[in-house]
């Protein structure tokens, strides 16, 4: 099969509010990558615009093994087995969501992997790196790291890695969790529950020695346990249950207090940090103050922050409860800033589901109410409608957000977060233009419950590749549970396959 002639840029029309498309000249790309002949190939993606961290330009994107093996100049005519036809599409990188909660095993009333995971691959997310928590039990051992590998290996249809946890009475138990795969470790400076406990100072303290021995990163949700509990035996106490007391316990102070401390504990201890799912533009200036002095330290954000306010928050009620909360449209509009300076390294979901009588719980009571978003499945097509189309976040941002830089954190790049020669062939079909409504039926997920129903929104994810082959296509997830695979940290035994660019200077194996 051959494919047809490519149709020059000119004709591809970009409706609407989407930015002027750079197109830089081959070297954008990266050595090696562009091809000026026909390359044979398994899968030729032809007739559309590729975006890179590096540039936008067009290209046929030639796959075979599973892997890219070029970028062909759109003038020759690709010689392949199968064409995918992406004319009047943009062809980006799979996205790296790595913050999901997909409760496997033990909780997958809630969501679990085959749900979870359809739902990522029907968002153009083709490698997800999953939580330790809200799980039974959770990974804070090798052993629970087994018993989760064993869980989720039948029921992934996309790439996976996961967390390790650092809990109260855990710091002997990392090294078993290194020497597993674990890709990162994630701590909690607030409770979050009796099944995962607390990390107090000590403990992040003797945890961060041990992590940066292996120069592993280690997650941390910043907030002032202290101090919100004192705020919320306050509030409480006044007899306050309503949506605006969960936002008054835990104040953007809350948040920063934890933040700066956590940049003292990483940056005495030399270990890498990761701040999750940021919510106040004040602590994104204190990171980037750090960065600036030669601390590492990465920090990622979600849609929810960035779309929603304390305001959504009333109106929504619990179905938009997290932790930490909603701001106001000053912190919306700040992190939108550091969004684009670059202050702001990825996006995450933190994909939290729970069945509906969990938002429901306590009759009004916002204390009984679950915490969590979903957001999985829309992570991509918001941050295109809202962050390319209307505010104008230029398509190479974009992937960086989405793709490039998470891979480039947890050591997966180039192998993953690119289109260059030798990377997985994790490519999303993307039509730019087709709007639609976010409505229950079109998601995926085991409980379709999200503050963004009703949302009309632009930008929709027409095809998904992991490593080459469709996992969805026209609004159906077509790959079987199982088709996703492992990735292990550097820590596991046959970790050995390279991973050049990675910050860590790791290694990741497949398994």
């Amino acid at each position: 099969m051959r494919a047809e002639a490519f149709i020059p840029p000119e004709s591809l029309t970009l409706r609407g509010g989407l930015p002027p498309v750079d197109r830089p000249d081959r070297r954008g790309i990266g050595r090696g990558a562009w091809n000026t002949r026909a390359v044979k190939t398994e899968t030729a993606i032809a007739g559309g615009l590729v975006a890179t961290h590096t540039g936008v330009f067009p290209a046929t994107v030639a796959i075979a093994g599973g892997r890219v093996v070029g970028l062909v100049d759109p003038a020759e005519r690709p010689d392949a087995g199968e064409v995918i036809d992406a004319r009047n599409r943009l062809v980006l990188p799979g996205c790296i969501d790595p913050h999901v909660h997909f409760n496997e095993p033990g909780r997958t009333h809630w969501e679990g992997f085959e749900t979870g995971s359809m739902s990522a691959a029907a968002g153009g997310v083709t490698t997800v790196i999953e939580m330790p928590l809200n799980a039974n039990p959770p990974t804070i051992d090798a052993g629970a790291f087994a018993l989760k590998v064993d869980a989720v290996r039948p029921r992934a249809v996309v790439d996976y890695a996961l967390w390790g946890g650092l809990v109260t009475d855990n710091v002997e138990a990392l090294e078993g969790l290194h020497r597993a795969g674990a890709m990162g470790y994630k701590a909690f400076m607030i409770d979050t529950g009796t099944e995962f406990a607390r990390a107090d100072d000590g403990v992040l303290w003797d945890g961060m020695a041990r992590i940066a021995r292996w120069d592993a990163v280690l997650g941390v949700h910043a907030e002032s346990n202290d101090i919100a509990l004192r705020l919320r035996a306050r509030l409480e106490g006044a007899g306050r249950r309503d949506v605006r007391a969960w936002a008054e316990s835990r104040p953007p102070e809350v948040e920063l207090e934890a933040i700066q401390r956590a940049l003292f504990l990483a940056g005495a201890s030399r270990c890498r940090l990761h701040i999750v799912h940021l919510s106040t533009p004040n602590g994104g200036s204190c990171i980037a103050s750090a960065r600036s002095a030669g601390q590492r330290v990465t920090v990622e954000t979600c849609p929810h922050y960035l779309l929603l306010d304390e305001e959504a928050a009333q109106t929504l009620g619990p179905v938009a409860k997290c932790a930490p909360p909603l701001r106001p449209r000053a912190a919306v509009d700040g992190l939108w800033r550091q969004v684009f300076d670059g202050t702001i390294d990825c996006m995450a979901s933190d994909h939290s589901p729970c069945p509906p009588e969990e938002k429901a719980r306590g009759d009004g009571d916002i204390w009984a109410a679950w915490g969590g978003i979903t957001g999985v499945q829309t992570l991509l097509p918001l941050m295109l409608s809202e962050g390319v189309r209307r505010r104008g976040l230029p398509l190479e941002r974009l992937v960086a957000l989405t793709s490039t830089n998470a891979a480039r954190i947890f050591g997966l790049y180039p192998r993953k977060g690119g289109l260059m020669p030798g990377s997985d062939a994790d490519v999303v079909i993307v039509d730019p233009n087709r709007e639609w409504t976010i409505s229950a039926d079109r998601l995926l997920y085991r409980h379709r419950q999200t503050p963004y129903l009703g949302w009309r929104i632009t930008g929709w994810v027409d095809r998904v590749l992991v490593r080459g082959r469709t996992v969805f296509a026209d609004g159906e997830v077509v790959a079987s549970p199982g088709s996703g695979r492992l990735i292990r940290g550097p820590g596991h035994a046959d970790a050995t396959a390279p991973s050049t660019g990675a910050p860590s200077g790791g290694r990741r194996k497949e398994a």
